[in-house]
């Protein structure tokens, strides 16, 4: 009696709304695409194309 109790018990918190969920606290939390900040672009080093001196091999 106890396992079909859980099984509708589990059943019927798997079809709440999701407003339901959010107040149990079960509900997944997804980022709101409309709310991204934007970043100023990042800044390369000054010496950022200079390479290393490669001496030739003997």
């Amino acid at each position: 009696m106890r396992v079909f109790l859980m099984i509708c018990l589990v059943v019927g918190l798997a079809a709440c709304s999701n407003m339901t969920k959010e107040k149990l606290g079960i509900a997944k939390e997804r980022p709101n695409e409309n709310l991204v900040e934007e970043r100023a672009p990042l800044d390369l080093p000054p010496e950022f194309d200079l390479r290393p001196i490669v001496e030739p091999k003997a």
